[in-house]
């Protein structure tokens, strides 16, 4: 049975969003999982394939060209070229991307783990960002980044591969990193939370009502977000998981105490 996404909001940056667009945040549903998936080895990626397809889709990301994001992903409708506007406003660049991946033995897909930095404009200190990707082959051949409906065998890997225990610990290292960085400088700080606040109004305003009955029950995933916060996909009811869905919680750069990254977070432009 296909699972529908009337939206998908996308890649990558330390799970619950970086910012609100920079990483998706899964909840686990279910108790304890005897998958092996969990337990598996957590290797850099190798594959020159997806390490181009990755590094040419952040780099189509970057200066919002869609064009070069057609062919990268399953659907180019899923990605919201408004919010790659108002993020590009901000990003200067994606630096010391790192690919790890944990491989569906069932279809030979890949859930891709993408650790970078981002670099804003005029700042100096880059904010650490992981996210995660489903990567499938397309009719021609040649990988893509999948945003299309999926199936539950697809749902239930991705929902495993993001509580791997290296997946957990990557997320940590990244929020920590990046709640560092918060601490360190107040005016990277200030522009880290203003982009956030704007990628987030401009998801909103732009967010569009569904009679779908699939879609009414959970928030549309951001196929943008690297890492989604609380109130984002962590819904009462758990989301249908976003295979583009990124890996950790985002400090809130506002709060006293920082809260510490999600260890049930899972890793998604």
């Amino acid at each position: 049975m296909k699972l529908k996404y009337k939206k998908l909001i996308i890649v990558i940056s330390i799970g619950a969003l970086l910012l609100s667009f920079l990483i998706l945040t899964l909840i686990p549903t279910g108790g304890e999982s005897s998958n092996p998936i969990q337990d598996a080895a957590l290797p850099k990626c190798t594959d020159e394939n997806i390490i181009n397809l990755i590094n040419n889709y952040f780099q189509a990301k970057r200066d919002v060209n869609m064009e070069m994001m057609e062919p990268l992903v399953s659907d180019i409708n899923q990605i919201d070229q408004e919010k790659l506007i108002t993020q590009a406003e901000y990003v200067e660049d994606y630096r010391n991307i790192i690919c790890y991946s944990l491989k569906n033995e069932e279809n030979g897909a890949l859930r891709v783990y993408i650790r970078y930095d981002m670099k804003l404009k005029n700042i100096e200190t880059l904010a650490p960002c992981l996210s995660g990707v489903y990567v499938t082959v397309g009719s021609d051949g040649k990988n893509l980044i999948y945003l299309s409906a999926l199936e539950e065998h697809e749902e239930e890997f991705i929902l495993a591969a993001d509580k791997n225990s290296h997946v957990i610990a990557l997320q940590e290292e990244v929020a920590n990193k990046l709640q560092e960085a918060i601490n360190a400088d107040e005016v990277f700080k200030q522009l880290y939370q203003k982009m956030d606040q704007e990628i987030a109004a401009s998801a909103s305003k732009n967010e569009q009502p569904t009679a779908d009955p699939n879609a009414a029950a959970t928030p549309a995933p951001d196929p943008n977000a690297a890492n989604p916060g609380v109130a984002d996909p962590n819904a009462a009811t758990q989301p249908t998981p976003d295979p583009n869905a990124a890996a950790t919680p985002v400090p809130d750069p506002n709060a006293a105490n920082p809260p510490a990254a999600d260890p049930n977070a899972a890793p998604a432009q």
